[in-house]
C-alpha cells in the first residue's frame, strides 16, 4: 500500500493559522497522517492541539539542518528554521505533502498524492514564485546554467525522500556555496535552497495542474481573479479547483478588514477558525 503524509511547520507565534490549517485538512480527511515540524521550541499551544487534530511531531533531521543553516547565514539568524521544513524528507513514506501554516488546503489530500515519480516528477509544486528565488540581475546567468528551471514556490509542494534527500539538500548547496551565494535572491532563505538544489541535480518538477486537469493549484488570498462563489471559493478564469489558499506576506488581517476583494478569503478564514474551535471543545469533554 502506498504510504503518504502531510507537514506543516509552526510555533505558538503562529497558532491561530495552525488551528484554521489544520481544520482545512482534517475536515477533509479524518486519517491522513499529519506531523508538525517545530519552528522552535515555543511549541506548547501547538501541542495543546494534538488532542483535536491528531497530529505528531517530527523532529529527525532538524539538528543536521539547523547546524547547514547556521553555516549557510551565519550572520542572519532570524529565518535560519525556516529551513527546518526539509525535515519533511526524512519520513518514511512514499509521498509527503509539506504546507507552510498561513495556508488553509480547499481539496481532499489525497487529490493530492499519486504524481511523485522518480526522472517523471521529482517533486510537484503548487505555485510559481519567480521574483523571490534569483537576483533580478542574475536571472540570466541562471538560466544559461540551469535551461529550463523553473522558479517555484517552496510554502508547499509534494515530493518523498526517495527523490529528494536532506543530503541532496546540504551537499548540493555547500558544494556549489560561491555559485549559490551570487545567484540568490537576497532576504530570502527556504525557497532559494530549494530551488537551486533543483536545478543543480537536475530534478523534474511539476504543476499539479500538468498532473491533474481537474486543480489549478494554489493561489494568493491577493490573487484578483480569486472570489466566494456559491459558498466556496473559486478562479474566475478556470474551471478546476483551486487547492490551497496562501495568506503569503506580512500584514494579512488588516489587508482583509480594508479591502472587500478578498472579503471571501476573510470569511474562509473566519469559518474555519469557528469550526476548529468547536472541534477543540468537543476533544475537550471529558469522557463519560
Amino acid at each position: 500500500m502506498t504510504s503518504r503524509a502531510l507537514t506543516f511547520l509552526a510555533n505558538d507565534r503562529y497558532l491561530d493559522w495552525a488551528k484554521i490549517f489544520l481544520e482545512s485538512v482534517r475536515s477533509k480527511d479524518a486519517d491522513i497522517a499529519v506531523y508538525c515540524i517545530p519552528y522552535d521550541d515555543r511549541i506548547d499551544g501547538i501541542a495543546a492541539l494534538q488532542g483535536a487534530f491528531g497530529f505528531e511531531f517530527l523532529t529527525d533531521g532538524l539538528d543536521r539542518l539547523g547546524a547547514f543553516a547556521d553555516r549557510l547565514f551565519p550572520r542572519l539568524p532570524r529565518h535560519r528554521a525556516n529551513l527546518r521544513k526539509y525535515a519533511s524528507l526524512t519520513l518514511p513514506v512514499d509521498e509527503v505533502a509539506y504546507f507552510d501554516i498561513d495556508m488553509a488546503l480547499l481539496v481532499e489530500p489525497s487529490r493530492l498524492f499519486g504524481h511523485v515519480e522518480a526522472g517523471e516528477a521529482d517533486l510537484v509544486y503548487f505555485a510559481t514564485s519567480p521574483q523571490w528565488v534569483y537576483l533580478p540581475g542574475r536571472l540570466a546567468v541562471a538560466q544559461s546554467l540551469f535551461p529550463g528551471m523553473r522558479l517555484i514556490s517552496a510554502g508547499a509542494f509534494v515530493t518523498s525522500r526517495k527523490t529528494l534527500t536532506i543530503d541532496e539538500v546540504i551537499v548540493t548547496i555547500e558544494e556549489n556555496l560561491t555559485l549559490y551565494r551570487s545567484l540568490r535572491q537576497s532576504k530570502v532563505y527556504d525557497q532559494p535552497v530549494l530551488n537551486f538544489v533543483l536545478h543543480k541535480l537536475q530534478k523534474r518538477c511539476r504543476h499539479i495542474a500538468e498532473l491533474d486537469s481537474s486543480l489549478c493549484g494554489m493561489v494568493s488570498f491577493l490573487n484578483s481573479n480569486v472570489r466566494w462563489v456559491d459558498g466556496r471559493i473559486a478562479d474566475k478564469t478556470s474551471p478546476a479547483d483551486i487547492l490551497a489558499i496562501h495568506w503569503a506576506g506580512i500584514g494579512k488581517s488588516s489587508f482583509e478588514i480594508l479591502n472587500p476583494r478578498v472579503w471571501g478569503m476573510r470569511r474562509l478564514r473566519r469559518s474555519l477558525r469557528n469550526e476548529a474551535a468547536q472541534r477543540i471543545r468537543i476533544a475537550a469533554r471529558p469522557v463519560a
